[in-house]
């Protein structure tokens, strides 16, 4: 989506057409009304979502810190998974790793321990 939104914007700005359509995904303009029409998935499962354009420039703006954040938490996900193997088999609370970052590891354990 966020390839798209840049062109998306200025094809709304100046009034004309885009339409685009990457696997379930689409989106295409509702120039008369400065929108842009979302739609996921297919037939009876198909979902849509109407944005005017002042939030896609919003949308356009903040992309980017939404994908870095979406990246470190990926890269995270092994971290992840090895603190909670080690809080579940353990009796005492378990120490984060040292490169802990924006995982909030004080309330993953208190969530763990809820289950147990």
């Amino acid at each position: 989506m966020s390839e798209h939104l840049p062109a998306q914007i200025d094809a709304l700005w100046r009034g004309d057409f885009y339409n685009v359509m990457d696997g379930e995904f689409a989106m295409h303009s509702a120039s008369p009304f400065n929108t842009a029409i979302l739609t996921l998935g297919k037939k009876k499962n198909r979902k849509s979502v109407f944005i005017k354009l002042s939030d896609l420039r919003y949308l356009d703006y903040i992309f980017p810190m939404v994908e870095n954040q979406f990246l470190k938490y990926s890269e995270a996900i092994p971290d992840v998974m090895n603190y909670v193997l080690a809080t579940l088999n353990s009796t005492s609370s378990v120490e984060p790793p040292a490169n802990a970052g924006n995982i909030l590891y004080y309330q993953l354990y208190e969530e763990l321990k809820t289950l147990l």
